[in-house]
């Protein structure tokens, strides 16, 4: 019975390590861990394009303020789940900490799908009514996106330049009037 248990211990505490306890997205510590294997796949060769997204729920503070901890918690955990529902396999979520998130996307087909993926999620996110009844409300997400090819992996510390660039993508959108998908070119990572 001791080792079942010891067995069940490691297990909790892997999962708590690994997800986000609140929405079940990804760990930051994970992702981090996602990003340089798929920058080891595409140096093998194995994928053609890998692409970082940042995003945030735009006015999370008011919708907080307005709504309670709880409403809060709740959009978090349903917008979670729409990514889940529209990103493939292959893809993940993680989230940073907040109302931040980011999705790795990996692609070893020529084009790049990433672009279209985060531009349906934007919508579904924007038509999707959250909370219930007299607090039922409306919500959306501001994206920022950035995609390397191999020949970009000469970059020195590529995932935290993605990161960083993809975070810069998304204070562009926001810029711009939130709601929005900021895409973030090769040339800026150089």
């Amino acid at each position: 019975m001791q080792i079942d248990d010891l067995y069940e211990e490691r297990r909790l505490l892997s999962n708590r390590l690994m997800y986000d306890h609140l929405t079940q997205a990804f760990s930051r510590s994970y992702l981090e861990i996602r990003l340089t294997e798929a920058v080891n796949l595409m140096l093998r060769g194995e994928l053609k394009w890998l692409s970082v997204c940042v995003f945030d729920v735009d006015n999370f503070k008011s919708i907080n303020d307005q709504y309670g901890h709880a409403s809060g918690d709740a959009l978090l955990t349903r917008i979670t789940r729409i990514i889940k529902e529209n990103i493939r396999q292959s893809d993940c979520i993680a989230r940073l900490g907040g109302d931040e998130f980011v999705i790795l996307f990996t692609e070893n087909q020529d084009e790049n799908h990433a672009p279209a993926i985060v531009e349906r999620i934007r919508v579904h996110v924007a038509n999707a009514r959250f909370g219930e009844g007299d607090v039922a409300y409306n919500a959306s997400c501001s994206f920022g996106i950035v995609s390397v090819t191999p020949d970009q992996l000469t970059l020195n510390d590529l995932p935290n330049q993605m990161l960083s660039s993809a975070d810069e993508a998304l204070y562009s959108a926001k810029h711009k009037g939130k709601n929005a998908v900021g895409i973030a070119t090769l040339s800026d990572l150089s």
